[in-house]
């Protein structure tokens, strides 16, 4: 495939910003584009924030301003013809991102890559918009905010080339220093999504049972959960709870075997309760942490405690 000088992202909201300061941070230009000067406008203003946050903590070299001179902002489609990669990052939408795909498809040299951000769409059922080459069709999905959480799940469809998935996995580990996982299998939602939703299904389902508050079960995760996911995964944690015995005591006498007893009055439902969801909408307005507070300084209090946490990990050696 091609190599990689400059990357055009397509979408200008959370994702799109977060990769394109990604990208200018490893030193490649990067072409910004979206239809709405409005949106433009709102994306660049993220991308100034998350590198003022990373320049302060030392996580870039140059100053926002020298980063920002690798980027080019545009509301013309015809910009991102000049990429030599393509990350899509539209609104989770099969119509939108067919679009965008069988358009690129269309212009495009063969040998560039374009690479969808989606957080759970398959990209078989968007090769299906590609006419030309959908053998270079792929999932590179990035975690939210890209240019701080490294992983990024790497999801071929059934036209995907051998080469694109490597090219793919070389310039997010080699170029961009991600943790890449390749799914051996293509599945809606991916890994860390299914994951993830798992537990705020559950979440839903205790607030609409009235079991307890969106602040209770964030507490419930922060302090406890959450501590152990930083720097273990579910099956390591489970192993470890099955003392000398390991998983396997903790399956067939430990509380994995306990849990066969109330498992069943977990959440089961594929949508979200209305009755759910209007419950935690209206106690996010009570949630007391947030009052007053903008997005912008919500997302800099979260980057400033992600970069803290990747801090302490790196230092004292955690991730394995």
């Amino acid at each position: 495939m091609r190599q990689v000088n400059v990357v055009s992202i397509v979408g200008a909201g959370i994702i799109g910003a977060g990769w394109s300061t990604l990208l200018a941070v490893h030193g490649y230009r990067n072409i910004f584009y979206t239809e709405k000067k409005e949106t433009l406008d709102k994306g660049i203003l993220k991308i100034k924030g998350y590198l003022q946050v990373m320049h302060e903590y030392k996580l870039a070299d140059k100053s926002p301003e020298e980063y920002m001179k690798l980027i080019t902002p545009t509301t013309d489609f015809n910009d991102v013809l000049k990429g030599d990669f393509i990350i899509e990052a539209v609104i989770e939408d099969y119509g939108v991102k067919k679009k965008v795909f069988g358009e690129l498809d269309e212009r495009l040299d063969k040998d560039v890559i374009i690479a969808s951000s989606t957080s759970g769409l398959l990209i078989s059922e968007i090769q299906k918009s590609m006419s030309r080459h959908p053998e270079r069709a792929i999932i590179a999905h990035p975690w939210n905010p890209p240019h701080l959480l490294p992983l990024v799940e790497i999801v071929p469809g059934e036209k995907t080339s051998e080469e694109v998935i490597q090219s793919t996995r070389e310039f997010m580990e080699d170029k961009l220093k991600r943790v890449v996982v390749v799914l051996k299998k293509e599945v809606p939602g991916f890994i860390g999504n299914r994951l993830a939703f798992a537990l705020f299904r559950e979440a839903v389902h205790l607030i609409d049972e009235g079991v307890a508050t969106v602040e209770d079960i964030d507490k419930v995760v922060t302090a406890a959960i959450g501590l152990r996911w930083v720097f273990m995964g579910p099956f390591l944690t489970y192993h470890l709870g099955g003392g000398e015995g390991g998983l396997e005591y903790f399956f067939s006498r430990g509380f994995g075997y306990g849990a066969n007893e109330w498992m069943y009055t977990l959440a089961k439902y594929d949508k979200f309760p209305y009755t759910g969801v209007i419950k935690a909408v209206n106690q996010m307005k009570e949630y007391q942490f947030i009052k007053g507070k903008s997005f912008q300084e919500l997302s800099k209090w979260r980057d400033e405690n992600l970069i803290n946490v990747l801090r302490f990990l790196k230092e004292k050696g955690a991730k394995k």
